[in-house]
């Protein structure tokens, strides 16, 4: 059994880099998810690999977290340079001024 998450559905509203983020997590997730399969990796997996498995992907999500916190912050203080030129731009478009 192979389980194909939906990746690349997410709206490029958001972003291109956050977007391909997004996407490259979830194509991540989805080698590991299939890599848990045993018909996929030809054996089954121990409890403490799952355990291992289970530890590194729960350290990336903090990572990730604290990263996105970060980022919410800077977004709030208006030093994102990446959120701060997609509303320009969404603004310029609005009032017929770019493209």
């Amino acid at each position: 059994m192979s389980i194909k998450l939906k990746t690349d559905n997410l709206s490029p509203e958001l972003g291109n880099n956050f977007r391909n983020d997004l996407v490259d997590n979830f194509s991540e997730i989805e080698k590991e998810i299939n890599k848990l399969d045993p018909n996929e990796n030809g054996g089954q997996i121990t409890k403490e690999e799952l355990n291992e498995k289970l530890d590194k992907l729960k350290n990336d999500f903090m990572k990730d977290n604290e990263a996105l916190k970060k980022r919410i912050n800077r977004i709030l203080l208006g030093t994102d340079i990446e959120s701060i030129e997609l509303v320009v731009n969404r603004i310029l478009k609005e009032k017929g001024v770019s493209n």
